[in-house]
């Protein structure tokens, strides 16, 4: 006998791990997110991770948003993210290109859940060689914050200032 119910259960469970998304995480409309209060940067803890699965002139990451506060928060859109580097903080290159091909979605996020972003950064030869150095990571900006977050993040990256770096919406699959 086929249990539908568990069948049902498990590809829920797939589905939104596509999204990036894990128990205690939402994606809901706006109106049904309206009561939950935007993140704060202090609510959150953000990582970056390399993403195996590098393409011709670009490499990938996530950067995975945590919930640390003790109350549901949400998050709607894009990062502001850029490069740094010179351990003092400087940007290198533009900051990164919000890609439009997937609409924002309001994720909600109950206290120690993630959701994901995916980040597309191109290969610095790309743009020639003798201009990289070594990024210390990203400065991040959440939907709506004029509070930045710094995420560790080693990688060869461009001096130029060049567009070398696109994110898709919190919460979007890859």
């Amino acid at each position: 006998m086929i249990n539908f119910k568990k069948r049902i259960i498990a590809s829920a469970a797939v589905a939104a791990a596509g999204l990036g998304v894990t128990a205690g995480t939402a994606v809901l409309p706006t109106a049904d997110a309206a009561a939950t209060p935007p993140a704060k940067a202090s609510d959150l803890k953000i990582t970056a991770k390399t993403i195996d699965n590098s393409s011709a002139g670009h490499h990938y990451a996530w950067l995975t948003f945590t919930n640390t506060s003790d109350h549901k928060v949400s998050l709607r859109g894009f990062s502001g993210t850029s490069f740094v580097a010179y351990d003092n903080g400087t940007q290198v290159g533009k900051s990164a290109r919000w890609q439009h091909e997937h609409s924002p979605k309001t994720v909600v996020l109950s206290p120690g859940k993630k959701t994901k972003e995916l980040v597309t950064m191109a290969d610095p030869g790309v743009f020639g060689s003798g201009h990289t150095v070594t990024a210390d990571g990203f400065r991040v900006y959440i939907p709506g914050s004029t509070a930045a977050v710094f995420v560790p993040y080693k990688t060869k990256v461009s001096t130029r200032n060049v567009e070398q770096l696109a994110v898709q919406p919190i919460g979007i699959p890859a």
